[in-house]
């Protein structure tokens, strides 16, 4: 059985209760009790709900950065990668669904455009598109690689939005169908200008 630290089950519970009822009205003393640790022995950890909130996004940030590495090293087509990427979303589109996408929910629950939690949580997104980016540039998307990246981020977003607000995971489910048929038809420029292609870079998880 393996045995996770104190401080590891703080993050998950503060991860989960805050995708499940929101940063504003999840405490700390809530946070304590789902991972049976004593409110006390929460200080010893972190001094304020902030702190392990930005704990808890630094944790799903580094999970993102690992499944993008493993798509890196197990796909060779970009292509690939970014279908691979978006068809997550529909593993998840129940929880999506019901909670709302874990990310957006701590950022709208959060009190300013200058509040530490929100520019860590942004990250995420940004982390996302950087790599969507790169997949669009090896297909030879050149300029136009940044827009498609924000875009498909955009239309999980959305999606995630308009399945939460009617009660609706079908919703996911068809923007995820679009997105995937989008990529799927969307010209390699690189080999359509009888260029050879790059060999892919090695995903930096830094």
């Amino acid at each position: 059985m393996i045995n996770i630290s104190k401080r590891d089950r703080l993050i998950d519970s503060a991860a989960m209760l805050f995708h499940h009822n929101g940063l504003t009205s999840t405490s700390l003393a809530d946070i304590a009790k789902h991972a049976d640790i004593p409110i006390g022995n929460v200080y010893y950890y972190f001094k304020t709900k902030e702190e392990l909130a930005l704990a808890a996004i630094s944790k799903r940030k580094e999970q993102f950065s690992a499944a993008y590495a493993l798509l890196e090293e197990h796909i060779a087509d970009p292509r690939q990668r970014l279908i691979e990427a978006t068809y997550y979303f529909e593993k998840v589109r129940d929880e999506y669904t019901r909670f709302g996408c874990p990310i957006g929910k701590i950022i709208s629950d959060a009190d300013s455009e200058k509040d530490n939690v929100v520019q860590t949580a942004s990250q995420v997104f940004e982390d996302f598109v950087t790599w969507a980016e790169r997949q669009f540039r090896q297909l030879g998307q050149g300029s136009d690689s940044r827009r498609y990246a924000i875009s498909l981020m955009a239309g999980i977003q959305g999606a995630t939005v308009m399945a939460k607000s009617m009660r609706q995971p079908q919703i996911i489910s068809d923007e995820v169908a679009r997105l995937v048929q989008w990529m799927e038809n969307l010209p390699n420029r690189k080999i359509q200008l009888g260029k050879v292609a790059a060999k892919p870079d090695v995903f930096n998880a830094a």
